[in-house]
């Protein structure tokens, strides 16, 4: 890669090394990599191997919880495992456990076992949400373990049956007290309750089919009933009160038709006579005998009328009245009686509230009796001494494979890790001894051909091919690529370009604005007036790297100050010095510090650091500058933040400077 880059800054490939050096230096580094490797390797294969094998026994009990003989357990009862787990590992059994090993015909080989030894030896585990246990063991000896826990199991098991005895013999003789017990409250209780029935008057169990509850239940309803009524007499008192005070016509049903008759009479004379008004004058009605009398007609049927109307009124005004007054009486003749009554039912409510709490108790007693029955009758059939309340599901059996340590996996990690470690110790040894190298001598050709003219304008930067650049500026260049260290410019702050930019002129500032849009300065100095569309704010750029890069609103405002074109003529030979020319002015009259850094290449280098650090993706920053060589982008990666590159949309492509001062 060295090479190749030497390559294009010199158009070939003098570099010089000495072969017997670097066949040592390979010879060294396999060597140092060797003994570590081996060295390592070794030591945690001897360590891994003398480690001893460990193997692993296992067994799984079901135990009930420990209830009275005759009663089932509950399907999991995780307090009842607990203490289960607790009593399995217990002094006494494991005192008798040791007991029992040292007679078989292993126990010449057990004699130091002590109970505290195989205790350390066993674990007890409950399964969750399970009357399940595990049982598991780990040791060195594979024969050994299944033999402990499954002796271990048999004394449980014994321990287990032996107490099941115990209570076999008591429960029938505690049950049988118990019902007699119980026999003997029961009778109490019912006689109590037959006393006090015949005491209190009591004929019925049930509350309302006796005489007291059920004349109250009947004065209660009665007295519902009369309110009702009572409700009903006052409504429609206030229902005819209301149509008289309206005016309407209140009458008895028998009425109605004889005032409707009278009103259907003096509608139609009226209407006859407003008929004749309309024809003739009352002179002429009055001349007519038939009909002279017409008018006094209509003054008697209104008579008429009206007499009936208030006749009628007065009626069922008076029916109203009567028969509110008759059903507030029956009200208060009904509450009156309830009154009386209320002390008699009070009194039996209380009698009978206590008839029901002996009833209740006879009930209870009797049913405690039944229960107790039963449960004698299965104590006496139901031998449950005959059946386990521990189940082995299964017995500790030998095992072959050692559960740790896990040689193979554990040889394989040691290999792994030596390799690891021989490549480390190698790259130390480069690290430590790479000062002592000698950087091969770099030979730059082709440059007879570029005077020297420019030695006197050290602070001009001029890329541009035809201007030539001086032999210092390309070794530099070269070292660094070779060296693959970050590009050799300076990297100007915004503050520092901002104080450049406001010391430049028109010419300068332009210049600056467009190195800090993306463009070289041969492509600045080639810009030409159709290139720029301030209306769609975009440069469009051909040459070798053709691409369109967005106007910045601080550099079209400086465009528009030229009529939307740079100051300078683009094309001319001059231009390059020119405006490199500009850029020394504007350095020198910054007073910024070593202002011969200050160069073209410089500004357009912090233009793509800032890009850069913002997380653009490497691979989209030609879309801006145009093309770079891949050592001059892999070198940007040095800026590069740690996380994933953001796309070219997310990046924020005007710099600070140009926004704070333009």
């Amino acid at each position: 890669m060295k090479n190749m880059i030497s390559s294009r800054l010199s158009g070939s490939v003098p570099l010089s090394a000495n072969a017997d050096e670097q066949r040592w230096y390979r010879s060294r580094r396999f060597s140092i990599f060797g003994l570590v490797f081996l060295t390592s390797a070794a030591i945690s294969l001897i360590y891994i191997y003398s480690q001893p094998a460990v193997y692993q026994s296992r067994a799984t009990l079901l135990t009930s919880a420990m209830t009275a003989i005759d009663r089932e357990s509950s399907d999991a009862d995780i307090q009842h495992v607990a203490i289960q787990r607790q009593i399995f590992l217990g002094h006494e059994l494991a005192a008798e456990t040791v007991s029992r090993l040292k007679a078989s015909a292993a126990g010449k080989f057990l004699v130091q076992l002590t109970p505290s030894d195989i205790q350390n030896l066993l674990n007890v585990s409950p399964v969750a949400e399970t009357n399940l246990v595990e049982i598991m063991a780990e040791g060195t000896d594979p024969k050994f373990l299944p033999l402990l826990i499954n002796t271990w199991i048999d004394v449980y098991l014994d321990a287990r049956t032996e107490e099941v005895k115990k209570l076999t013999s008591n429960t029938e003789r505690i049950v049988e007290d118990e019902l007699d017990g119980l026999g003997n409250k029961v009778n109490s209780a019912r006689l109590a309750l037959e006393e006090f029935r015949k005491n209190n008057d009591i004929s019925s169990t049930e509350r309302e089919e006796n005489e007291a509850a059920a004349r109250l239940r009947g004065l209660n309803e009665s007295l519902n009933k009369a309110s009702e009524a009572e409700v009903k007499a006052k409504s429609n008192l206030e229902a005819v009160k209301t149509a008289i005070s309206r005016g309407k016509a209140v009458v008895p049903d028998d009425e109605k038709g004889s005032l409707v008759d009278l009103e259907t009479r003096l509608q139609d004379l009226r209407a006859k006579l407003a008929e004749l008004d309309k024809k003739f004058t009352r002179e002429y009605l009055n001349l007519q005998p038939d009909l002279k009398s017409i008018p006094e007609q209509i003054k008697e049927l209104e008579t008429a009328a009206n007499n009936k109307r208030r006749y009628g009124q007065n009626v069922v005004l008076t029916d109203a009245e009567m028969a509110y007054e008759a059903a507030q009486q029956t009200v208060r003749d009904i509450r009156a009686q309830l009154s009386e009554h209320k002390k008699e039912a009070s009194a039996f409510s209380s009698k009978f509230a206590q008839h029901d709490a002996l009833k209740t108790d006879l009930e209870g007693l009797e049913t405690l009796y039944r229960e107790a029955q039963e449960r004698l009758v299965q104590v006496k059939t139901g031998r449950k001494d005959k059946y386990p309340q521990v189940t082995v599901i299964g017995r500790a059996y030998e095992s072959t494979d050692p559960v740790r340590p896990a040689y193979t996996q554990e040889a394989l990690i040691a290999i792994v890790g030596s390799l690891f470690l021989g490549l480390f110790a190698v790259w130390v040894f480069e690290y430590l001894t790479q000062k002592k190298d000698q950087h091969p001598a770099i030979a730059i050709f082709g440059m007879q051909n570029y005077s020297a003219a420019t030695a006197g304008t050290k602070l001009i930067d001029d890329p541009h091919p035809a201007l030539g650049t001086t032999a210092r500026s390309l070794d530099d260049k070269a070292a660094h690529v070779l060296t693959n260290s970050a590009p050799p410019y300076r990297e100007l702050s915004s503050h520092q370009l901002r104080t450049l930019i406001n010391a430049s002129n028109l010419k300068g500032k332009q210049l600056i604005g467009l190195l800090l849009s993306g463009v070289s300065i041969n492509e600045a100095a080639m810009l030409r007036p159709n290139q720029i569309d301030l209306g769609a704010a975009t440069i469009s750029l051909d040459g070798t790297s053709p691409r369109t890069i967005p106007l910045s609103k601080p550099l079209k405002s400086l465009l528009i100050e030229s009529d939307g074109h740079p100051v300078w003529s683009p094309g001319d030979a001059g231009t390059c010095i020119d405006l490199s020319a500009a850029l020394v002015c504007a350095a020198v009259d910054s007073g910024l510090p070593d202002p011969e850094e200050i160069t073209a290449d410089a500004i357009r280098h912090s233009y793509i650091t800032y890009l850069v650090r913002q997380g653009l993706r490497l691979s989209d920053l030609e879309q801006i500058t145009g093309h770079l060589e891949p050592s001059v982008i892999s070198s940007y990666s040095a800026y590069s933040p740690p996380q994933q590159g953001r796309h070219i949309t997310d990046i924020e492509l005007t710099h600070p400077a140009l926004i704070n001062t333009v």
